[in-house]
């Protein structure tokens, strides 16, 4: 398996506080893995190593054939990830912000179009509504469905069931299933067990130990 994700005993320490024990990962094209563990066992910390975002303290993070700090620059295109707010421009409607990244990828975007993936997400009704209109779980499907619209081989995901009530929980798995169904990888940090099962189907499941109180 030629590996788009490989972490080797990658620590990270802050101080004299270790906020990520050694953890070790490989993922292939296709694969999905969800990191899991309590608050604080470094769970975000490990998706920015991956993201090239931060540095290991000790270990090696390769992404894409490069080691991750460097993947960030010459990468960038193939790596799409949600590990905050999205980026949103204030007076472009939701479907604007898809056809922003159509025309961004010059025409050459592999699909689905806007409105299918408008409609994958439930967000329809919102289509010409601006990012500040929209409530705190419509925002978060928002911010998952512009992250996954990147038709890039790797997507980082921190907790994108944030926010988000059962029924659009669910719309956010089949969202990510759907993202591996297209050969995608995907690497999720995850506290809703319904998506670390679905991830688990199509690759390791990373546990991370508790931090120590």
């Amino acid at each position: 398996m030629n590996a788009l994700v490989e972490v080797t005993a990658a620590s990270r320490t802050h101080g004299t506080v270790q906020v990520l024990a050694p953890t070790s990962l490989c993922l292939g094209a296709g694969q999905g893995a969800a990191v899991v563990g309590a608050n604080g066992a470094g769970k975000s910390t490990l998706l920015r190593l991956v993201a090239g975002t931060d540095t290991p303290t000790a270990g090696t993070v390769t992404v894409l054939g490069l080691a991750a700090v460097d993947a960030r620059l010459r990468r960038r295109t193939q790596v799409s990830r949600l590990l905050g707010a999205a980026p949103t421009y204030p007076d472009l409607t939701v479907a604007e912000h898809l056809r922003l990244v159509e025309v961004a990828w010059g025409g050459h975007h592999p699909g689905p179009g806007v409105d299918e993936a408008l409609a994958g997400a439930h967000l329809e009704r919102v289509r010409d509504q601006y990012p500040g209109e929209l409530s705190s779980g419509e925002s978060q499907l928002f911010a998952l469905a512009l992250t996954l619209y990147r038709p890039a081989a790797l997507v980082l995901l921190d907790e994108p069931e944030q926010r988000l009530d059962a029924v659009w929980r669910d719309v956010a798995r089949r969202l990510v299933l759907a993202a591996l169904d297209r050969g995608r990888t995907v690497l999720a940090a995850t506290h809703d067990p319904g998506l670390r099962d679905a991830l688990a189907d199509r690759g390791p499941v990373v546990e991370l130990a508790a931090p120590a109180r």
